[in-house]
């Protein structure tokens, strides 16, 4: 009788083991959402002129995590979505660093000039 207790008991717990390993995480819905505004920022930030290669990755991984949720493979969507994210967000401080890095060479530039016309009245 005890055999047939603890026989018993170990095949509920593995059925319960292998029904918690068979479920199907819920579709990235929120992160989703996160990552489509992490693209539209990064967008805004200029990745579209100075980073394209991370936007269009983003892009694309969004794609992909979209067709991946609507076939029910939840546990790839969610991967591609945080991948996503993670590129608009690269995209966006890339942009920003160009546009910074852009901005320094042009002050760059103008106190050079301005150094020559000062150069320039101050010659006899």
């Amino acid at each position: 009788m005890k055999f047939i207790h603890a026989a018993s008991a170990a095949l509920l717990g593995a059925a319960v083991i292998l029904s918690a390993c068979a479920t199907t995480p819920p579709p990235p819905s929120a992160d989703m959402t996160r990552a489509k505004a992490a693209i539209e920022q990064a967008q805004r930030a200029g990745a579209r002129e100075y980073s394209t290669e991370y936007l269009n990755a983003s892009m694309a991984k969004m794609e992909l995590a979209e067709a991946a949720s609507a076939k029910g493979d939840n546990a790839r969507a969610s991967r591609l979505v945080d991948e996503s994210y993670a590129d608009a967000h690269l995209a966006q401080i890339s942009a920003q660093s160009a546009k910074s890095a852009k901005a320094a060479a042009d002050v760059d530039k103008s106190i050079v000039t301005l150094q020559d016309e000062a150069s320039r009245t101050n010659t006899p």
